[in-house]
């Protein structure tokens, strides 16, 4: 599985998304299969931040284009590291 079983508590930010049907539907498959992994429930809308963050950290492509925008220095407007998030659903 290519999520790690998730710790530590989101910094919350609001965004809508509207999936395809088959998408939704593998993400619901998805939500099933972390619950057997993992043992622990969770809403399916509630792993789309940690897949979202899972998907950028393993694009190495964008990692070295996002490294070379900064020339390792810090700026304003530089991408700060992605944190490890937690799941939280809201009703």
């Amino acid at each position: 599985m290519k999520l790690s079983r998730i710790t530590k508590p989101p910094r919350s930010v609001q965004a809508r998304v509207t999936l395809a049907g088959e998408v939704n539907a593998a993400l619901e498959n998805y939500a099933h299969y972390y619950e057997h992994i993992h043992g622990d429930l969770v809403e399916p809308r509630g792993l789309i931040p940690e897949i979202v963050r899972v998907f950028i950290e393993a694009d190495r492509e964008f990692q070295a284009w996002s490294h070379s925008r900064t020339n390792g220095r810090k700026h304003p407007g530089a991408p700060a590291p992605l944190p490890q998030t937690a799941v939280k659903t809201q009703p």
